[in-house]
């Protein structure tokens, strides 16, 4: 059983909206390190980053939990 669970769909929904990594990190003023920290579980997305990840690839408010937390 995978513990982060919701960083998994996350990945997947990412790759889906063809939204890579670089670009990503980008968006989120993030270095490509700090992301991948985040989104391989070694670090936490903070709520105004789960915000702007939502608005780029259109996560609907009541979806967040299954991505985020």
């Amino acid at each position: 059983m995978n513990k982060y669970r919701e960083l998994v769909e996350l990945k997947g929904l990412l790759r889906e909206k063809k939204i890579n990594y670089v670009t990503l990190a980008r968006y989120l003023k993030l270095s490509l390190s700090a992301l991948s920290n985040k989104i391989n579980g070694k670090s936490i997305f903070n709520l105004v980053e789960v915000v702007k990840i939502t608005q780029l690839i259109g996560i609907k408010k009541e979806d967040i939990p299954l991505y985020f937390f």
